[in-house]
């Protein structure tokens, strides 16, 4: 099965390399403006190509991760090679409506994965297009399994899910950047506290994914009387770091929607 990704950015290209290293893809087709800067992604698995029609007419499956600002001109470029195809979008604020507008023949899924693709642990949700059969997402769920994990929302959450997993790493980072600098702060060498403060997030994640327990209750098990996390805790809840990341997500939430709002209508 030959996939074409179609916009070989930081995320396109992260995707490519998940799906030429598996074993679902029997070829990739990879697109973008400046190939200069996919030499070390060709290989003999991987076609790199600037012509956008040649990846879609030779691919079976074909992802989309354009800018929503060049969605209009890709798909216009695509549309006679789409018929019967599973299309898979990355673009954010491009909604069903408007691929189903352009490419009306192709089977279409509307997804959004983040920058943890580059090392095969995104988060991706989707959502299927009316035509999708039950045997076709099986096929999107092995692409979006060569580059993480997935779920699948209701369309009307994906402005959302842009806002809290797609935006998401870049709080990660301001937050782990803010431990390194309370690490120092403590006396603690950049180096050291930048591990501390990593595998912590990391290990903490992986706990609760693992063993489905709620923060709330890991944050239980590590709070005592008196101790030195109810002492952290309630500075934390001083600086009102619980309302900051809901009014973060909530304001992306509202961006994403309004740049959605310009792609709304097919054009």
């Amino acid at each position: 099965m030959i996939v074409a990704v179609i916009g070989a950015g930081k995320i396109g290209e992260a995707v490519a390399r998940g799906v030429a290293e598996s074993d679902f893809a029997s070829g990739v087709v990879v697109t973008k403006r400046n190939l200069s800067t996919l030499k070390r992604l060709k290989s003999k698995k991987v076609h790199i190509t600037t012509d956008n029609r040649e990846a879609a007419r030779d691919a079976d499956i074909i992802i989309l991760s354009v800018k929503a600002g060049d969605a209009k001109g890709v798909l216009e470029e695509i549309a006679d090679y789409t018929k019967g195809k599973i299309v898979i979008s990355l673009m954010a604020a491009v909604s069903l409506r408007m691929l189903e507008g352009s490419l009306p023949e192709a089977k279409l899924v509307r997804s959004m994965p983040n920058i943890a693709a580059s090392i095969g642990e995104a988060i991706t949700a989707y959502s299927p297009g009316e035509g999708v059969t039950g045997k076709d997402l099986k096929v999107v769920k092995s692409v979006l399994g060569t580059f993480g994990d997935y779920i699948e929302v209701p369309e009307s959450l994906m402005n959302a899910v842009t806002a809290l997993s797609g935006s998401g790493p870049a709080y990660i980072a301001v937050l782990i950047e803010a431990m390194v600098s309370a690490g120092l702060k403590v006396g603690i060498p950049r180096d050291i506290a930048l591990k501390l403060a990593t595998k912590t997030l990391t290990g903490t994640a992986d706990l609760l994914s693992k063993n489905h327990v709620h923060p709330a209750e890991l944050r239980d098990l590590v709070t005592t009387p008196a101790g030195t996390t109810i002492a952290g805790i309630y500075e934390l809840e001083k600086g009102a770091v619980r309302t900051s990341m809901m009014n973060a997500v909530e304001a992306a939430t509202q961006a994403a929607e309004k740049v959605a709002k310009k792609f709304q209508e097919p054009q």
